[in-house]
């Protein structure tokens, strides 16, 4: 088995401080007036990033002062100045990308890298899992009946899509070449560039890493050791003295089917099962507490600090983007 430790992203540095934050929005147009999905868009001073959705729209937080670079495939690379604006409309003409090169950062040590798995293996589908040692075993077909095909997935998204990531610098990185997904048995980021064959980013590379799912919804994530001992874990809220983690811990259940010749029993399909679990941490004493997500619970454990958010919400179920939408709000 081949192991690849090198990572395919561009390198942009975060370099100078910055003393004020505001919310920007806007779109991503062709020069035809057509949206541009899914274009990569930063703040070219800070490591502030997003990508805009299928319709071309975007927010992100952003330097009043600084400028907005916007990267797609078969467009020009376009900076726009923020000029103090919280809206602002983008327009890229075509041509080739500047400075979408892939840069190669490699490391040492038998774990800071992950097997290339070949899509002839099916890399969606589940037939491929992790042996010990970092290895992998191709599923076989149990014999003595027909085996139906699996269910679930050991990958958080039914497909690939886009994403970034922080250097442990605090430096952006992103390749807009590069399609992702997570791997919810081991907690890698791993990737693809050619849609024929994956890598894996090391974490010894990154600190954390953004995935934006079909509705351009952001999954974040990042190293969390006392969380688990994966190396990524979701982060759904972020605020100077809180996080909630979602932990997935997920395993393959084989197909069991058995016949006493009068009784047929079990499965006939392997399937990956989830079991979802949230972890609380007030920055003050850094203990991990698990938890649920209730109103009553985000109100004892946020000492007052949600009451007006949970309060704006009137009867809203609470679940995960909830929980992230309380800490978008904790944040401003």
């Amino acid at each position: 088995m081949k192991f690849i430790t090198t990572i395919g992203l561009l390198v942009l540095t975060n370099t100078i401080a910055f003393s004020q934050v505001i919310s920007v929005s806007g779109t991503v147009n062709n020069q035809k007036g057509q949206p541009i999905p899914f274009a990569f868009v930063r703040d070219v001073n800070h490591n502030y990033a997003t990508y805009a959705d299928s319709a071309g729209t975007f927010m992100l937080k952003a330097d009043p002062a600084s400028s907005l670079q916007v990267v797609a495939l078969s467009y020009k690379t376009t900076e726009v100045k923020t000029e103090n604006k919280t809206k602002v409309d983008i327009v890229m003409p075509t041509g080739a990308a500047d400075g979408a090169s892939i840069s190669t950062t490699k490391t040492d040590g038998a774990n800071s890298g992950i097997p290339i798995i070949s899509t002839r293996q099916q890399l969606l589908s589940g037939s491929m899992i992790s042996a010990p040692g970092g290895g992998s075993t191709v599923l076989t077909v149990k014999s003595g009946f027909n085996q139906e095909e699996t269910r679930g997935s050991r990958y958080l998204f039914n497909g690939w899509v886009p994403g970034f990531g922080i250097t442990k610098k605090d430096s952006v990185v992103n390749e807009i070449t590069n399609v992702y997904n997570y791997d919810k048995i081991n907690g890698n980021l791993i990737y693809t560039n050619d849609g024929k064959s994956t890598a894996g980013v090391s974490p010894l590379q990154i600190n954390s890493f953004n995935l934006y799912d079909k509705n351009g919804k952001a999954h974040t994530f990042e190293s969390a050791p006392e969380i688990n001992n994966k190396p990524f874990v979701e982060v759904l809220l972020s605020t100077p003295k809180y996080k909630i983690y979602k932990k997935i811990d997920s395993k393959l259940q084989r197909a069991d089917f058995h016949t006493d010749g009068v009784l047929e029993m079990g499965h006939r399909y392997d399937e990956y099962i989830d079991v979802e679990r949230y972890v609380f941490i007030n920055k003050a004493d850094s203990k991990p507490q698990s938890i649920s997500l209730k109103k009553s619970t985000l109100k004892k454990l946020l000492a007052g600090d949600a009451d007006t958010f949970i309060a704006s919400q009137g009867s809203r179920d609470v679940d995960e983007e909830y929980v992230k939408d309380l800490g978008s709000s904790l944040s401003k």
